[in-house]
């Protein structure tokens, strides 16, 4: 796989204890985000680059949010975002999501998987689904909210 650049959420233990899997890896380098706080511009050449930032109640965080836009007017696209409910929904544990997140970055299994699920259906089926996965989206996040 070729190199990856993740910028992190330092000040959060979760991205940390997170970004510490990731560190595991030698093609995969690690930078805290705080570091980079009074840049108006980043530079990560010859690499991908990922964010890991915690979710504000269940949704992307504002920091995720305004670079997918500043990307998109640039060219560019984010193709991989990962929540808690991903991991849920596709039954993966914490210790394996890491090699799991990386494995599809590298294959694009997870992409393919839902472009085959959908390839198929009609307008119509397609809405239909999407709604049964926003409502069942919405029952996580309730469920969440209790814990």
């Amino acid at each position: 796989m070729e190199k990856l650049i993740i910028f992190y959420d330092d000040t959060k233990a979760g991205c940390c204890r997170c970004v510490s899997r990731f560190e595991t890896y030698e093609n995969v380098e690690c930078r805290k985000a705080s570091d980079y706080k009074d840049k108006t511009l980043i530079f990560a050449t010859g690499a991908k680059v990922g964010f890991v930032f915690e979710s504000e109640n269940g949704k992307v965080p504002y920091a995720i949010r305004s670079a997918t836009k500043d990307m998109g007017k640039r060219g560019y696209h984010v193709r991989y975002i990962y929540t808690r409910y991903m991991l849920e929904k596709y039954k993966v544990k914490e210790e394996d999501a890491i090699e799991w997140m990386l494995t599809d970055i590298q294959t694009g299994q997870i992409r393919n998987d839902i472009k085959e699920k959908y390839a198929g259906m009609t307008k119509k089926e397609a809405r239909k689904e999407l709604l049964r996965e926003l409502r069942a989206y919405g029952r996580f996040r309730r469920k969440s909210r209790k814990k």
